[in-house]
């Protein structure tokens, strides 16, 4: 792995711990930004088009069916793992009945809920073509592409924290992340 992306992930953790995930996408930008041009560059103008308040009503009915099996104390999603499977991005639905905490996460590979339909991620399909692509196999591109990867985390933890604004049974932490990411966001309920 790039040295770049553990880096830029140390760095950015204190900004992702306070929740400033605008701060972390635009940090993450930037260091794309300052790399070689490469065929990774499109993430930049590219977002996630899911619309936040359809994606709110998954998680709701989510929340609802799973709270009736137990008390809900914690959420989380990931992408599926899109560098290698280009051919769709989606993310998954978990509930816990204990919250972990942020200081080790290991607590997030024992779940608590049922299985859910995943909800495929839909606005850059050009993007998933540059991973389906030789450019990124090709060594030249191996930080762009890394950087990219961790960009496409921020933007689906975006689209997750624009949902939960619509979300009206989330009354627990939502993480989210990417899958084998360690860059986990948080999402507090408003009280």
């Amino acid at each position: 792995m790039s040295d770049l992306f553990f880096q830029l992930q140390n760095e950015l953790e204190p900004t992702l711990r306070a929740g400033d995930l605008q701060q972390c996408d635009r940090r993450i930008s930037e260091a794309l930004r300052e790399l070689p041009t490469s065929p990774f560059h499109i993430a930049l103008d590219l977002h996630f088009t899911n619309p936040p308040d359809e994606v709110a009503k998954q998680f709701d009915a989510f929340f609802r069916r799973e709270r009736d099996r137990f008390s809900v104390a914690a959420a989380y999603t990931e992408t599926n793992g899109f560098d290698i499977n280009p051919g769709r991005w989606y993310f998954d639905f978990f509930a816990y009945d204990t919250y972990g905490g942020t200081d080790d996460f290991d607590w997030l590979s024992d779940w608590s809920s049922d299985a859910w339909p995943e909800m495929t991620l839909t606005g850059m399909e050009a993007l998933q073509a540059v991973y389906a692509s030789d450019a990124f196999l090709d060594d030249a591109n191996s930080d762009a592409s890394y950087v990219t990867s961790l960009l496409v985390v921020s933007r689906f933890q975006l689209l997750i924290a624009q949902a939960s604004t619509f979300m009206r049974e989330l009354r627990f932490p939502l993480l989210s992340t990417g899958h084998d990411f360690q860059y986990i966001s948080e999402i507090r309920p408003i009280a």
